[in-house]
Formats: C-alpha cells, structure tokens, sequence
C-alpha cells in the first residue's frame, strides 16, 4: 500500500508507529532523512516527535537497548550489526544537515512556502507574521468605532445594533458586541461569506423581501384559520365541542387566527386528512367536518411550505446586522495587516491554497528547497478542509512516484468532534481515503492501549458503547422523521444514517499496561460541592503521589472554583501528609499575587494612612487583624513614603518589611519593579498616577518562571499584547533596588 491511515485512540502508541516509521525509512535508506516531512499541529508536539526519532536512532548507533531493532532486523532482513552501523550514518547525517531533518509544525510548513513565493504572491519581503488574532481584533474594532465620527451610515448601523441589543437583555456596550462578532472572522467556515462582502443597504434590502415575503404568507395563514373559526363561531360551536374536548385539535384555528403561528401536531395533521372523527357522530362538529376539514388542509399546506422561509427570515432578522459589522471588521482587520505589512497566521492557508489553485503543485513544494518523497501527518483529525486541500497535491504526487508506503496518516476520529482548528471529522472517517486511492490506501485501528490499566479501559469501552449506542438511535430517529416531513433528503438522510456507529465502530481498546492493580474506577454525583479535596487527599493516603493526580473540568470558570477551593485548603491544611503546591494560570498573573495587593496597599497608606480598607489588606498580609491601627512608627514611614517617587517608595517598603527574603515572591516583585520603571520612565513619578496606572494593567500581566538553584528567570508575559522579550536573571541571595543590576 503506497498510503497508510492509522486510526488511534489515545495511549494507543501513536507517536510511537510515527517515530518507528522515520527510523525504518532512514536505516533503509541513510540518506532519505532529507525527503521526509513530518507534521504536527503544535510546537510541543514537534519537539516530542524530533526527540523520540534522535533518541532512538542514537540508542541503535551507541548500541543501547532498543525496542525497534527486532522490528527492524526482521522487516529489512539486516542483522544487528548491519542496522547500528546505518543508524550511527543516519546520526552522524542529520547533526551535520540537521536544517533538513524536517519535522514541522503545518503553520511552518506552509509559512516556508509562503517565503519561497514571496514575489509571485506579491507580498512584501519583511512582512511579519502575527500569531495571536486579539490584539489586532482589538485595534480593528477601535478603528470601525472611530470611524463612526465621519460615517452616519455606520452610525446609524451601530445603534440600532445596540439597540437590539438592549431589547434582548444583552451588554449594550459597542466594542463587546464586535468583539464577540470577531471570533467568527478567523473561522474556515465563514471565509467564503467574508470573501464576497454585501453592503449594509444590500442586506436590508434583501431582509425587507424577506419579511415582506413571510409577512404575507402569515396573513394567508391566519386569514384562512379566522374563516375557520367564523364558521365555528356561526354555528354556536367552540373548540370544546370537537374531538378531545378542552385539549381538541379545533384549538389550532383559534391559535393561529389569535396571531399564534405555531407548529401543527400530529392529532392536526391526522384530522385534516379526512373529516372523519371530527366529533361524535350526528354531532353539530361532526356536521361542520366537511367544510373546515379543506381549511385545516390549506393551513397545513401553506405552513408547510413556508416553515423554512419564516425560519430564515428570522434568522436573517436576527443576524444582518451583525453580519454587517462582520464584514466591516473584517475589512478593518485586513487594512490593518496592509498597514502594518502583517499577516495573520490564519490567513496562511487561504493565500496557499489561492496559489496552488492556479499552479503545478510539485513545482510549488519543491522551490521550498526540498523535495519530499515521505509524508507524516499526526493528529490528522485536527486537520481542517482548507489544509487537507493543499496537502492533498502533494500526497498524490509522493504516492504516484513509489511503490512503497509514502504517506503516513495518524488521527483519532472520536477527537475530531470538537472541531479544533476548524477540524473535520469526515476527512479521517472515509474521504481522505477516497481521495488518496481506496485502491492504494490502507486504514488500520490501533486497539491496544498502553497508557491506561485495565480497570480504566474497560470503564471507557463500557461507557462510550452505551453513550454511542443511545445517541446513534436518537440520531437515526430524529433523521427518520426529518425525512418523513420534508425537512431533510430522503437519500440524505439514508447517507447519515448510523453516522455516530461507523464513526465509533472498533473504538474499544485492548489494555496492555500490566500492574500489581488492575485500576481504578469510581463514579459519585454531587449535589453542589464537589468533594475534590476529600478525594485527593484519599488517594495520597493510598500512595499516589500530587503529580500523578489530574483534575479535569469543563470550563474555565469551573477550573477556577476548584483551584480557589485547593488553594483555600493548602492555606488552612495543617497536616504534612497533604503539602502539595497549586499552580494555575490565575495564580501567575501579577496583579492577583498577595504580595501585589500588599505593595499597592501600603502605597495607598502613604497617600492616606486612614484608607480602612488598604490598612485591612496591609494587616491581613502581615498576620494581623484587619482593623488593626497603624503605629506610630509605621504613620512616620508611610509619610517619608509619601514625599519619594513610585520606585524609591516600593524599594522603602520591600526593605522594610524583608519582602527580598521570600523566595516565592521574588519574580512577582521583579516584575512590579519593572513596571514601576517602566511607568516613570514615560509618567510623571507620582505614587497616586502609578496606583491608577497599575489598576488598569496589573491585571492584564502574568509570568513565565525558570528556577534553578541559584536565579530565576522571569519573562513577563501581557495577555493582550503577547510575549514581551525581556527575561531578567535574579540572584536568590540578595535583592538589589538597583534597575541596572
């Protein structure tokens, strides 16, 4: 088979078939390592793949232990000697060519294409590659509201936005609302909507024939139902006369002639077939039957022809005007990248698969500077349309040119439904096979599992056979009936059907990680507090160490309960047996460390020793009780305080209360220290300017922290303006106020 595709579940020794797969192709062929291209999604996993290939190619040269060689001698038909002695030149190859061991994350590879065409797509040749879409979301909305001073069309736009806005119950605030519009630009499955904008007056034209359009299909609705119920009305009869009395079918003409245009149930739908039944026999309402029976027909036909535009021109309604203003941010967005000669990272794959569209993709790939004749994808499921669309060409050209197996796909489908990366789950279930060749392509599951213990596969095999068991009956039925009235293709439908099973089918695993213990699995429910430290500290007792427990949650907002709760227990937990340290991305942001909130108080002291609530947070801080008085001494120190610069007073009051002596706090107050310098290298050093200052950016800074045994090196890290490029290197042995040191 010239393709392979590998369908993997976790732990199922997926990076391992990768990495064996390089080290067979380069032992084989020494010199190969320069046709090999390797892709991953992130820069950890690359890093992962290149260390795993060199480690085992240097374990086969140095004549350490292996787990490949068997593999190895047997599949190539070499002896031991014979496969270290090609892995020392495949080692010694790639250290002195080590450009052209090409394992790449996707964005790279394409951005090295990118460079390659840089005059052929006219795009500048020092252009700049931004990685994170906020910051130039953030200035594209500033840009498209400043714009509302000189363009009343917009103006005008922008307030009946927030005026339905208000009507919902939603945030009026304008820059909220376009910035969450502005997730949807850097989506793969709006570009083509983007790509050919409308003008706002074109979208309200098309909404007004729209409305207008289910305006008048409504009031032939009703106006067929209020003669419905005229006649009802002269014949002395209420709905309540007909068939199921207070709950009759006859209530649907009343409903819908009140202005209630709601969906029919099947009692209607089975009485406007046919007059029988419509009441007891002899009956006023049986009489009437057969002139209101062609009425309640009419009323189900007209609604169903007209349900899928009333539901669109609600949605239209609901979503124009956003869309406008998607459009107009996204053209705010692109003249910003022109302005600045950026490109967003995103936009990669579009400009790429632009060009190959009108080229000859082996000669696009090879002016790169390689020509690949070996292909590796892992986490193929993250793979989005538009990337399978550009690589696809160069697979098909690698495969026409050999015999043996030149491209290796490895994915897990189960993966795919969260849509990572613009992920498609139908590319790894059938069509990249169809695309490589059913004929030339094979697709294998891997079932062994060697991460987990037997207790915990079993429970997984268990559990997502009764959930896709559940939900693909559900699926079938909902499509059954989606058939049945209308709403869906019948050969659609039928192509959908069992979707969720073939996707999940051969999904169990088979364990292979042996232990003294099978596992462990246990399932509780919980009606508010989830007893998270209770079971943490159980399974310590056990023997489990804190670095083999995870904890895993569904959101954000949620991780942040659980780890205030571990905090909260770590700062009242007496027992040495459950010491363990919490580490969480709130905790490294500057403006939330105590020792912030202990500076920033002790400066608003000077400025008012009487502020009861910075004397609170200053007390709490030292041990003390919150209504504490200041002393004497510490009302003298506050006012000499009061008469320095920010810097000189931050240093008084870290000396003072011996803050150099903790080491846990030493990056926290190297990174207040850079920013007081930073501030009153641009403000006027003043203690009351620096505090409102660092209330509008404390928060917004956290830290990336290296430890060795003697520094420890701080990159402080702003949330909306990216890695900043400053590390510090700081002696733990004394603190220094010095800025230069």
């Amino acid at each position: 088979m010239r393709a392979k595709i590998l369908n993997a579940s976790a732990g199922s020794g997926k990076t391992y078939q990768l990495a064996y797969k390089y080290v067979r192709d380069v032992i084989d062929q020494p010199g190969l390592y320069r046709h090999i291209l390797a892709v991953t999604f992130t820069n950890k996993a690359t890093e992962e793949m290149k260390s795993r290939i060199l480690k085992e190619i240097h374990r086969l040269a140095s004549g350490g232990a292996s787990p490949y060689l068997e593999n190895l001698c047997r599949e190539l038909s070499l002896d031991e000697r014979s496969v270290r002695k090609r892995a020392a030149e495949v080692r010694s190859k790639i250290l002195h060519d080590y450009s052209r061991f090409t394992v790449l994350t996707i964005d790279t590879f394409f951005q090295r294409i990118l460079r390659a065409f840089i005059k052929e797509l006219g795009i500048d040749l020092n252009y700049n590659v931004e990685i994170e879409t906020a910051s130039v979301l953030s200035k594209g909305a500033d840009t498209l509201i400043e714009q509302i001073t000189v363009d009343r069309d917009l103006q005008r736009w922008l307030t009946e936005f927030v005026q339905e806005r208000i009507d919902e119950g939603r945030k009026w605030d304008i820059r909220d609302g376009i910035l969450s519009l502005g997730g949807e630009l850097f989506k793969e499955k709006n570009k083509d909507a983007l790509s050919v904008p409308r003008s706002r007056e074109e979208l309200g034209r098309i909404v007004s024939r729209a409305a207008a359009q289910a305006e008048a299909t409504k009031k032939q609705l009703q106006q067929t139902a209020a003669r419905a119920v005229a006649i009802i009305s002269r014949a002395g009869l209420t709905a309540a006369d007909f068939s199921g009395k207070s709950r009759s079918f006859a209530n649907y003409f009343f409903t819908v002639a009140a202005g209630e245009l709601k969906p029919y149930g099947a009692t209607v739908a089975k009485m406007a077939a046919a007059p029988e039944g419509w009441g007891a026999k002899g009956s006023p309402a049986q009489a009437l039957a057969p002139e209101l029976q062609p009425l309640l027909r009419e009323m189900c036909d007209i609604y169903d022809a007209n349900r899928k535009s009333w539901n669109t021109c609600d949605l239209l309604k609901e979503n124009y005007r956003s869309f406008a203003l998607l459009s107009d941010l996204y053209k705010r967005v692109q003249q910003l990248c022109d302005e600045q000669n950026m490109m967003l990272l995103s936009e990669t794959k579009y400009v790429l698969s632009e060009f190959i569209g009108h080229n000859d993709a082996p000669f696009i790939y090879e002016k790169v500077g390689n020509r690949f004749e070996r292909f590796m994808i892992d986490e193929f499921q993250d793979t989005s349309l538009k990337e399978w669309e550009n690589f696809l060409p160069l697979l098909q050209n690698a495969m026409a040119q050999s015999e043996e197996t030149s491209v290796l796909i490895v994915g897990d489908i189960k993966q795919s439904i969260y849509r990572w990366r613009g992920g498609d789950w139908k590319i790894l279930h059938g069509e990249a096979q169809q695309a490589l060749g059913a004929s030339d392509t094979q697709v294998e599951v891997l079932r062994e599992n060697w991460r987990s213990l037997p207790a915990v596969v079993a429970f997984n095999n268990r559990i997502i056979e009764r959930i896709v068991a559940a939900d693909n009956r559900a699926l079938n039925e909902t499509l059954a009936k989606a058939s049945e009235e209308g709403s869906v293709d019948p050969a659609e439908a039928a192509a959908l059907r069992d979707t969720l099973a073939d996707a999940y089918r051969g999904h169990a695993q088979l364990p292979r990680r042996m232990a003294e213990h099978p596992g462990y699995v246990s399932v509780e429910t919980f009606a508010e507090r989830p007893p998270v430290v209770e079971r943490i500290c159980a399974l310590i007792d056990k023997g489990f160490r804190p670095c083999d427990i995870m904890i895993l949650v569904r959101g954000a907002t949620d991780g942040a309960k659980v780890a205030a709760e571990l905090l909260d227990f770590k700062r009242r937990n007496e027992d040495p047996r459950y010491r363990f340290d919490v580490m969480t991305q709130e905790a490294l942001i500057v403006g939330n460390a105590p020792v912030s909130s202990f500076i920033a108080a002790a400066l608003r002291l000077a400025l008012n020793p009487d502020d009861s609530l910075s004397r609170a947070v200053y007390n709490h801080y030292l041990g003390r009780p919150f209504d504490r008085p200041l002393d004497d001494s510490e009302r003298d120190f506050f006012r000499s305080v009061r008469l320095l610069s920010p810097e000189e007073a931050f240093e008084r009051i870290v000396m003072r209360h011996a803050l150099q002596g903790d080491r846990r706090q030493t990056a926290y107050l190297q990174a207040i220290h850079e920013q007081i310098i930073s501030f009153c290298a641009t403000k006027i050093a003043d203690i009351a300017l620096f505090l409102r200052w660092w209330e509008e950016t404390g928060k917004n800074r956290s830290l990336s922290v290296e430890e060795s045994a003697t520094t420890v090196e701080i990159t402080t890290i702003h949330k909306a303006k990216g890695l900043e490029k400053r590390a510090v290197l700081i002696p733990y042995c004394s603190w220094s106020p010095d800025p230069k040191s």
